[in-house]
């Protein structure tokens, strides 16, 4: 998935890491996965991060 290696590599740059021991992501769909054509949904991916500090 292209939206995973963007949002990974986002997370790193900034100085954070994926922390997903104690919880996984999450997906909130804005549109009607059943309805709306899959190129016009939309989503909002919630990923847990840590500081990597």
């Amino acid at each position: 998935m292209v939206w995973a290696t963007s949002l990974h590599a986002f997370i790193h740059a900034n100085g954070y890491a994926f922390d997903g021991k104690t919880q996984k992501h999450h997906e909130i769909y804005l549109s009607d996965p059943r309805k709306a054509a899959s190129e016009k949904l939309k989503i909002v991916i919630l990923r847990p991060v840590k500081n990597e500090c």
